[in-house]
């Protein structure tokens, strides 16, 4: 537990751009695979945050094609969506796209998930290899999300690449 008073005075030292789903950072624009999206389905991976920290946003590493709009969300550890982004014109091929929450959220050490959603099959990059929980989730509807069942497995091309900041 950390000291009284820990959070409110250290949470804006820790920068969260340097957490990554599955804790992997790409280092080239080639880096994962491309997946299409759909309006019906909901990409989820696992992240982990090491300090407190304010997420105001999260990047996610577009694939080679990118087309209609895109919207994030973050989960905590049990599933329910803590905070999200508007809904934005998907751009930048096989490059980070900044998504802004609609609302800072103050996050404590933990696990969580980032979650994203497509308005069609824009497509983004996922992870290939790891030890994170990874999931598609289908039946959902475009920029509705209350919450996840989070994902216990690693399944290739399925969980996002991308990063808190």
């Amino acid at each position: 537990m950390p000291p009284e008073g820990y959070t409110a005075r250290y949470r804006n030292n820790v920068s969260p751009r340097s957490v990554w789903t599955g804790s992997f950072c790409p280092s080239q624009s080639t880096d994962g695979t491309n997946k299409a999206g759909s309006s019906t389905k909901t990409y989820t991976a696992e992240v982990f945050v090491p300090a407190p920290m304010r997420i105001t946003g999260i990047a996610l590493f577009n694939g080679a094609a990118v087309t209609g709009n895109v919207q994030a969300f973050l989960s905590d550890v049990n599933g329910t969506v803590v905070a999200s982004s508007a809904s934005t014109a998907q751009s930048g091929t096989d490059a980070l796209q900044a998504l802004a929450l609609s609302t800072a959220y103050d996050a404590q050490p933990g696990t969580y998930y980032v979650s994203i959603q497509t308005s069609g099959a824009g497509e983004f990059n996922t992870l290939i290899i790891g030890t994170c929980g990874t999931s598609e989730t289908t039946g959902t509807t475009y920029g509705t999300l209350t919450s996840i069942t989070p994902p216990t497995t690693f399944t290739t091309g399925l969980g996002p690449i991308a990063s808190l900041y």
